[in-house]
């Protein structure tokens, strides 16, 4: 029997067959694609609950290297501050050979720590008492208790924080222990406790408050509480203690075209840009505009923070943002600052024009001293020393380093000091130099195998003059 079969009964049956196979398939799939968002949707749950902590932590560890930056910066910063601290400010003064009797002394010193002259913020009060030693709250006991409060006012800072232009706590202190490490260094040739000591010390100052109280901060360090406002203090009007050759119309010319020269540096300067933002904030604040603006001012406002161990908040407007990569190039800046005012010939010019009163003044004491000393060592009567001390600015030492070609370019630091020490050999009198505790002699007079001659100065600075310009007279290389 032959078998037949259907077309139609058969393609019908196929396509049952695959509908079903086909049903299933899709089924399987959509429940594995189902599965697999679940396990997926699992794993990026998971992985957020991991990843959260660690973008927090990221945020965190972000802020505090910001704080840490800042606080790096500030740290650099230190070095312009001059902290206050045991011993810190004695030097090699009074180590000189024994065969060398001492004569005098003279020292220019800068005042100590301060507020900032240009301030960002005045509402923000900064604690300037970070670093107080023992021996300025021995001066404030004194004062406080046994003196009017008319003498508190003349010889203490007003407060514990940072007042524009004002001594700091802290700056007398630096003063405090800069007098105690000058008595330590001399105590072999002259006892500063004896109550004569008054007729051998004398000291001059600006009449700004904050030189004032400097130096009577170094005179109690010197020689303590019993003579230190006995001493003869005599005030002067001009930063430079120019004395009779203040007046110079070419110094101020020469002071104007290195301020230009720098301006000009900088203006220049692409990469300064990075200061922009920040300069405009912080000149709406000044007053000053923006072409006076250099690193060195900026700096000033900086230590108003970095010497008190304090960091500003950036969170408000007015005050300067340390963790911004604005501030944080300013240790760079300030050596090219320091570049160009080293080698600066205007500067050089105008220093030599500044400081001619002042080293005419000492080389003057110099010689009267000499004379008296010749005086007694024929009338073999005993010959303590003298000393004198200048109570000034950072421009006061800066136009005499200058002159002398030590300079480096950097403003001197808070309670920096200059000293010249007169000693005599014999019937022979000779200077020498010394910077910050450093014996800088050598490089004043590197021909000579000790020490410089004792009229060294006013020969050097005649020899400045005429090679500048062309005549020794004050008053007419005054109107070149």
């Amino acid at each position: 029997m032959e078998l037949t079969i259907n077309p139609a009964s058969y393609s019908t049956w196929i396509w049952s067959i695959m509908k079903k196979k086909c049903l299933l398939f899709m089924t399987f799939w959509t429940v594995f694609v189902v599965l697999l968002g679940v396990y997926w949707y699992l794993q990026l749950l998971q992985h957020d609950q991991h990843t959260q902590p660690n973008i927090a932590a990221r945020e965190q560890s972000s802020i505090n290297n910001g704080l840490g930056a800042s606080s790096a910066f500030l740290d650099s910063m230190k070095k312009y501050c001059n902290i206050p601290t045991l011993n810190h400010f004695n030097g090699l003064e009074g180590n000189f050979e024994e065969e060398y009797d001492l004569l005098g002394v003279i020292t220019i010193f800068r005042h100590g720590d301060r507020g900032p002259l240009v301030t960002v913020n005045d509402k923000i009060e900064i604690n300037c008492s970070s670093y107080v030693t023992e021996r300025y709250k021995q001066l404030e006991n004194y004062v406080r208790t046994y003196k009017s409060d008319l003498l508190v006012v003349k010889l203490l800072p007003k407060s514990d924080f940072c007042i524009p232009g004002l001594l700091s706590k802290q700056g007398a202190s630096q003063l405090i222990e800069l007098g105690n490490g000058f008595k330590e260094s001399y105590a072999k040739y002259y006892d500063f406790s004896d109550s004569n000591a008054v007729k051998h010390v004398s000291a001059s100052t600006t009449p700004y408050s904050r030189t004032i109280q400097s130096v009577y901060s170094f005179l109690f360090g010197l020689v303590g509480s019993k003579t230190f406002l006995n001493i003869n203090l005599q005030k002067k009007s001009d930063v430079t203690f120019c004395f009779k050759n203040c007046r110079c119309e070419a110094a101020i010319r020469l002071e104007k075209s290195h301020k230009l020269e720098l301006n000009k540096l900088f203006e220049n300067d692409l990469s300064l840009t990075n200061f922009s933002s920040q300069v405009q904030m912080i000149l709406k604040n000044s007053g000053k505009s923006k072409k006076s603006i250099l690193p060195s001012t900026l700096k000033d406002m900086v230590l108003h923070y970095a010497c008190h161990d304090q960091i500003p908040d950036c969170s408000i407007k007015e005050s300067i943002c340390l963790n911004s990569t604005t501030i944080m190039s300013l240790d760079y800046y300030l050596k090219r600052e320091a570049e160009a005012s080293a080698s600066g010939l205007n500067l050089k010019k105008a220093a030599i024009l500044r400081a001619y009163g002042l080293l005419n003044n000492i080389d003057q004491q110099i010689l009267s001293w000499i004379n008296m000393s010749k005086k007694r060592k024929s009338k073999t009567l005993l010959n303590f020393p003298y000393f004198h001390f200048f109570s000034g600015h950072d421009l006061t030492l800066m136009y005499i380093l200058a002159s002398l070609h030590i300079y480096d370019g950097y403003l001197p630091h808070f309670a920096s000091r200059l000293t010249f020490e007169i000693l005599s050999k014999g019937s022979q009198y000779y200077l020498r130099i010394l910077w910050n505790g450093l014996d800088v002699t050598k490089k004043i007079c590197p021909s000579s195998p000790t020490y410089c001659n004792a009229r060294i100065l006013v020969n050097f600075l005649h020899i400045e003059m005429k090679r500048y310009f062309q005549t020794e007279k004050f008053s007419e290389a005054c109107e070149v």
